[in-house]
Formats: C-alpha cells, sequence, structure tokens
C-alpha cells in the first residue's frame, strides 16, 4: 500500500521538477493578486494609447479642436461644432460630391440644418423657400436622376448630423473635449514613462556593470559621480534644468532636430528625466556586480580566457537583469509621477500636447466650478503609479530565490 501510494508522490515530484523556471516565476507573479490587477490596468492605458487615432477617427473628436463658445460644459454635454469647423466639413464633402453646385448653393444660403429634420427635402425646401433658382436646380436633379440625387442629399443628411457632438466628459476651459484628451495625455505620459525607464535602466547597467566589474580608480569615479548627482534635490534640479531654452543650446547643431520637432517639449522631457533618473539603477548593479563577479562560473570563464566584454555580456549582466528590472518597473512610476509635476509648474509638456500634468495645470484655476477637469487626469496618473509599483512588488517577490518553492 505504501509502495502504490509513494508512486503517484513520484511522479508528481519528477513533473514539478520538470517546470521549467519561467513558468515557475509567472505563477509566483500570479500569486501576486495586485500585481496582477496592475498589469492588467496597465494594459488597458497601453491598448488606449495606441488607439488614440483610431478612437479619435470613430469619435469624431479631435483633441486640439476649439470652440471658446463651448467653455466648461458639463459631462454628457451635446454642442454645436464651431463655424469653421462647420465650414471645413462643408468645403471637404464639396471635394468629394458629384453634385456640388446643388450642394454649395444649400450651404450658402444655410439650409444644411434643414436637411436633418425633414423627411422629403426636395420638396420641403421648395416650398418653405420659394426660390425660383433653388426650385428649378432641384426639379431638374431630380427629373434627370432621382436615385443619383437623393444618394447625394442623404450624404448630406448624414453631414448636417455630424455639426453636432458629444462630449462624454464635457469640455475644458478652450472648448476641446476632455476625454480624446485624455486618451492622447495617455498616449504622452505613459510613453514619456516608458521611455524614461528604459533608457535610464541602459545607462544604470553600463555604469553599474563597470564600476562593480573593474573597481579600483573606475569604481571610485564612477560612484562618486553617481552620489553627487543622489545628493541633489531632484525636483529642483528638474525644474531648473527644464527651464533652459534648447533652442539656444542646440540651435545650429546637428541636434537642431531636437528644438525643430513638432514635439519638442516631450522630448525635451524625456532627455532631461533620463539623465537624471539611472543612478538608483547603477547603484543597484554595482552592488548585485559585486558579488556575482567572485562566484566560480565567473571565475572558470577568467580562468579560460574569455575576455572582459564576454564575461560582462554573457555571465554577468545576465543575473543582474532580474534585479534591474524590478527597479525599471518602480521607475516609470517615477517618471510619470515627475512629468506630471513639471507639466503642473508649466515647465514640462506644453500646450497644445495633452498631458495629465499640463491638464492639472489648466484645471486649477476653475476647479471650483468644473472639478472634473483636475479630478480624472489626477486619478489616471495614480492608478498608473500604483499600478506599476504593484507590477514591480510582483515581479520582486516573483525572482526572490527564498520565494521560489523549489
Amino acid at each position: 500500500m505504501s509502495e502504490s501510494a509513494a508512486v503517484p508522490k513520484v511522479h508528481q515530484q519528477a513533473q514539478y521538477e520538470a517546470q521549467s523556471m519561467a513558468s515557475i516565476l509567472l505563477e509566483q507573479f500570479l500569486e501576486h493578486r495586485m500585481a496582477v490587477i496592475g498589469f492588467s490596468v496597465i494594459a488597458i492605458f497601453l491598448a488606449i494609447a495606441l488607439l488614440a487615432p483610431v478612437i479619435s477617427a470613430v469619435s469624431g473628436l479631435d483633441p486640439d479642436r476649439q470652440n471658446v463658445f463651448n467653455r466648461y460644459q458639463p459631462p454628457g454635454s451635446h454642442l454645436d461644432l464651431s463655424t469653421h469647423e462647420r465650414e471645413l466639413r462643408v468645403q471637404t464633402f464639396l471635394r468629394q460630391s458629384d453634385r456640388s453646385e446643388l450642394v454649395r448653393f444649400l450651404a450658402d444660403r444655410e439650409l444644411l440644418e434643414f436637411a436633418v429634420d425633414d423627411e422629403d427635402l426636395l420638396y420641403e425646401l421648395v416650398t418653405q423657400h420659394a426660390s425660383i433658382h433653388l426650385a428649378g436646380m432641384l426639379l431638374e436633379l431630380q427629373s434627370e436622376a432621382p436615385d443619383s440625387a437623393r444618394s447625394d442629399l442623404h450624404a448630406l443628411r448624414n453631414l448636417v448630423a455630424e455639426f453636432r457632438s458629444f462630449h462624454l466628459l464635457g469640455t475644458d476651459e478652450l472648448g476641446r473635449d476632455v476625454l480624446i484628451r485624455l486618451v492622447y495625455g495617455t498616449r504622452v505620459s505613459v510613453t514619456v514613462g516608458l521611455l524614461v525607464a528604459f533608457v535610464s535602466g541602459l545607462i544604470g547597467l553600463l555604469v553599474g556593470s563597470l564600476a562593480g566589474y573593474y573597481g579600483g580608480r573606475t569604481d571610485a569615479i564612477l560612484m562618486r559621480f553617481t552620489d553627487a548627482l543622489l545628493s541633489l534635490p531632484i525636483l529642483v534640479v528638474l525644474i531648473v534644468v527644464s527651464a533652459i531654452d534648447l533652442g539656444k543650446v542646440f540651435g545650429g547643431t546637428p541636434l537642431a532636430f531636437i528644438v525643430e520637432s513638432r514635439h519638442e517639449s516631450v522630448i525635451k522631457m524625456i532627455l532631461i528625466l533620463c539623465l537624471f533618473s539611472w543612478m538608483q539603477a547603477a547603484r543597484l548593479v554595482r552592488g548585485s556586480i559585486l558579488s556575482i563577479k567572485e562566484q566560480e562560473f565567473v571565475l572558470a570563464a577568467r580562468v579560460l580566457g574569455a575576455k572582459d566584454r564576454t564575461i560582462i555580456g554573457a555571465h554577468i549582466i545576465p543575473n543582474v537583469i532580474a534585479p534591474l528590472l524590478v527597479a525599471v518597473t518602480l521607475g516609470i512610476g517615477n517618471a510619470i509621477l515627475f512629468e506630471a509635476a513639471l507639466s503642473f509648474l508649466g515647465l514640462g509638456i506644453q500646450p497644445p500636447t495633452p498631458s495629465w500634468g499640463n491638464m492639472l495645470n489648466n484645471a486649477q484655476e476653475m476647479v471650483q466650478h468644473a472639478p472634473t477637469l483636475a479630478i480624472l487626469p489626477g486619478l489616471l496618473i495614480l492608478f498608473t503609479v500604483i499600478s506599476f509599483n504593484y507590477i514591480g512588488d510582483g515581479l520582486r517577490d516573483a525572482i526572490d530565490p527564498k520565494s521560489i518553492r523549489r
């Protein structure tokens, strides 16, 4: 009886031992419920950021479209488009319409609005607008090609129906739709956080690897420079550096494309945050390499004649990727917070490019009358930072050797 009971137990043990390390780490991560929830939230935000142009095209909303007559409208508002926007849509329709003469005649007499409310546009326009020219044009159009005429006028009805827009979350201080600006703000803020964390992680990996492996004078120089940057009040330094005019710094140089780009403020923010966000990663990598480089497999590689770059790239760096990944994940939240803080102070990403930080800055004057303008981007910043922090906690618990069940 005992032998038969031992067979399944041995079989289960062999099955568990055959499990790969990646699957074990995945199970460890999935056991951290808050990390899984945070990962789901970030996945949704990333999908929104990638699909921002699609959302704009489907909804017909533009993050830069302004209408000062519809400022600070409450959520759920149905609003008329501005006269300029209507003219743009009519001109686009005229270029695409085969009946441009008729449509232009209707547009000149402001009869496009009338096309929405009437079932039979031809006879209503003839009877209610006693114009001989209009009646003759409509009747001639009807007699020549009634199907084509009605198809063209049906398209005209659809055009006029788009003269009113729905704003789920209301409008801001310039009459722009809040929802579509939050969508594009997600694209900007999350992109800044991811790029800054990735680049700072690479810089920290390079500096920490050189300092930890070679030691001596190289270690002293690199780490003293790192400690000097860590001793600075980071927010104050970011405020001072972000106030520098890059046009004067890079003007006439090969890097002039930075200041000539449409997204100059976004590129500037990424560069500034990358320069002052790598120090923690460098110290973490250095500490890990100091213990790893004395291991037997590193000594064996050195005895076999492996070059330093081979030892660092093939044997040491793979063993410090896991803790570095945790630090990078936690650094994404910090980068988003710094970007939001600088944009809130007016020194970060500049309008009209939307970001959660400058949306908070624009909302502070009307926070009592339109609180949603400040609450919504603030909540998105909160959810994003907390989600990334939970993902970092989940990764840290998953790669901890003490927590892996053998």
